[in-house]
């Protein structure tokens, strides 16, 4: 678990000062898969299921960012 943070600070870091705005949608992408990592973690050790959805809801959120930013990268448009 300590790794899962002190790799999500790493990443928090590239997003801020990365190279090209490709790698920090990537770190930032990297972030998100982290958070949710950590949202199952604890939903686990609690026996809740009630975070699940918040987990399938940052995923998917995180995937349509992640798409829409590269298309707009790539394309120069969002549609």
């Amino acid at each position: 678990m300590i790794g899962l943070v002190v790799v999500a600070a790493a990443a928090l870091y590239r997003a801020f000062f990365g190279p090209s705005t490709i790698d920090r949608v990537l770190s930032i992408n990297l972030v998100t898969s982290e958070v949710v990592a950590l949202i199952l973690i604890y939903t686990y050790l609690h026996q809740s299921p009630h975070y699940i959805d918040v987990a399938l809801v940052l995923v998917l959120g995180s995937f349509i960012g992640t798409i829409c930013v590269l298309k707009l990268l790539s394309e120069g448009k969002l549609l």
